[in-house]
């Protein structure tokens, strides 16, 4: 396995292979020079700036460890790095053949250890300027690479919003509309009919508003500009109380319970009936008979409310993708549009247990000032008023 290491970093980033070779390339000539010519008289002939110039030579080795370190910790792409290599060879490379042409047509009076010296510091030195250059240019391709990315990803962006823009109308001018006549019409048949044909009036009534229901939930996650979302604050008690009735009065198999000491208001809005409803659904249509308990409890800050069901619990299976669309599990839409609308109300919706004594699922949301609560007065409805559907 460590055979194979150096393979995978080469194919990984031979860039920074590279470095490390000239690097160690570099190192290891200064030292063979200091191991063949050690005596400094005939390095630098004794003198101050000579021992300056053998001084010098290790800054091509900090340069080139710099530019090391700058492949390790630069958010650069690794197909850049080699430029950074290309570019140091090449100035070694050119600096090498300068300073040898200069001292061959000069001919000055040093001796081989000099000359030497010489050639590695134009080397050294050229190494350097290329260093500087590749990583220069190296940001400069990844910064206008990034720019050609971010205008990409904001025309798809554009073209989406476009798109939702479109859905959003059409599900407000199209759908929406035959909605309401469908709710004019099934008030029409419930007004002039009686027994079960009045009760299956009242049926397609309340399916009516149930889609209507869920198509605003789906607007509101697509358009969270405040416009389907009136933030403000929310009964959640009366919501829980009329969720009850419903479901006991529609199923006619599940017990719901609320366990509240009275009205508690929540920052929230008519799209939190739709939470308690698919929370509640989703225990009923997975038991047999069951009980349900919404429990709420407000604190100083934030009001918690339980939803806790005796059933056998959430498979193992499903609880790594319970809150996701259904192309990833074998769920429908509530707990997914249920989880984005408690979100986008500033609250939390999570499991909190689940096993063979039941599943609890706890909602979070930040408590209403006690100021701006409306006035609560026996002429409200039990049931929350639906989301206003006409169009404009």
């Amino acid at each position: 396995m460590s055979a194979r290491f150096p393979g995978r970093w080469l194919r990984r980033d031979p860039g920074r292979v590279g470095m490390w070779v000239l690097w160690t390339g570099f190192l290891s000539a200064y030292l063979l020079f200091f191991y063949h010519y050690n005596d400094a008289r005939e390095i630098a002939d004794a003198e101050v700036d000579g021992y300056l110039e053998v001084v010098l030579l290790g800054v091509p080795l900090v340069v080139l460890f710099g530019s090391l370190v700058w492949m390790s910790e630069s958010d650069v792409e690794r197909a850049l790095h080699y430029r950074v290599v290309v570019w140091v060879v090449g100035v070694a490379v050119l600096f090498l053949i300068a300073v040898a042409t200069a001292l061959f047509v000069l001919e000055p009076q040093y001796d081989r250890g000099e000359h030497l010296l010489l050639l590695l510091m134009a080397t050294g030195f050229g190494a350097s300027m290329g260093t500087v250059t590749g990583v220069v240019e190296a940001r400069s391709i990844n910064r206008g690479r990034a720019q050609e990315r971010a205008a990409v990803e904001a025309r798809r962006r554009k073209h989406e919003q476009q798109r939702l823009e479109y859905l959003n109308q059409y599900l407000r001018h199209e759908v929406l509309n035959e909605i309401n006549k469908i709710d004019g019409y099934a008030d029409l048949l419930a007004a002039r009919t009686n027994g079960e044909a009045n009760e299956w009036a009242r049926i397609i009534g309340r399916s009516s508003s149930e889609v209507g229901t869920f198509v605003s939930s789906i607007r509101a996650i697509m358009n969270a500009d405040g416009e389907n979302l009136r933030i403000q604050p929310t009964d959640v008690t009366a919501i829980a109380e009329a969720t009850a009735e419903r479901v006991n009065v529609d199923e006619g198999r599940a017990t719901v319970t609320v366990d509240a000491s009275g009205p508690v208001y929540a920052a929230a809005g008519d799209l939190l009936d739709r939470v308690f409803v698919n929370l509640v659904e989703n225990a009923t249509l997975h038991c047999d008979d069951p009980t349900v308990r919404i429990g709420i409890r407000a604190d100083d800050d934030i009001v918690v409310v339980r939803v806790c069901d005796d059933g056998p619990g959430i498979p193992d299976a499903a609880r790594a993708t319970l809150f996701d669309p259904p192309e990833s599990g074998d769920h429908g839409y509530g707990l997914f549009l249920s989880q984005h609308l408690v979100e986008l109300y500033g609250g939390r919706l999570r499991l909190e247990t689940t096993g063979p004594d039941g599943t609890v699922f706890r909602l979070r949301l930040e408590s209403a000032s006690a100021t701006d609560r409306p006035p609560r007065t026996d002429a409200e409805t039990v049931s929350p008023r639906a989301p206003e559907r006409t169009a404009p």
